[in-house]
């Protein structure tokens, strides 16, 4: 007599290569995942800049001069962050009076610092000033030509 035994649960090896799968899966998932958390913390970043330097815009039509803002500050005329609440936002933003490459009028110049920091660690801060100049500070020096930042 032929007693027919049901088979219950998995043997190791369909658990291994299950394992297998999943660890090769997640490993192509994270970088893009990351990859686009980047992306929407420099879009953030973007749109708090472009929106602080039209305050700073108003500000300079009302009293010939753009205002200077620490990122620091929590009493800022000038919106000073990115997004919705200071705690909730991917951008710090700080607004100087900088000097232009090649021009010796100061204009008003608006950098935001990743907050946490963007995970593209070579780009630390995106910056935008009154004559529509913008780009990065990629690893300690300006650049217009990085279209990371500014696509």
């Amino acid at each position: 007599m032929n007693v027919c035994r049901k088979s219950r649960g998995f043997t190791l090896i369909e658990l291994m290569i299950t394992v297998a799968i999943l660890a090769i899966l997640s490993a192509v998932a994270y970088p893009a995942y990351t990859s686009q958390i980047a992306k929407g913390k420099r879009a953030e970043c973007r749109s708090g800049l472009l929106q602080v330097m039209q305050q700073q815009e108003r500000v300079f039509s009302q009293t010939n001069q753009y205002l200077a803002v620490d990122r620091t500050s929590t009493t800022a005329q000038v919106r000073n962050f990115s997004g919705n609440t200071r705690a909730g936002s991917a951008c710090l933003i700080e607004s100087t009076n900088c000097t232009a490459p090649g021009n010796t009028a100061l204009t008003g110049c608006v950098e935001a610092q990743a907050y946490p920091a963007v995970p593209d660690s070579s780009i630390t801060h995106i910056y935008l000033d009154s004559d529509s100049r913008r780009g990065c500070l990629v690893s300690g020096t300006r650049s217009t030509t990085n279209k990371t930042c500014w696509p």
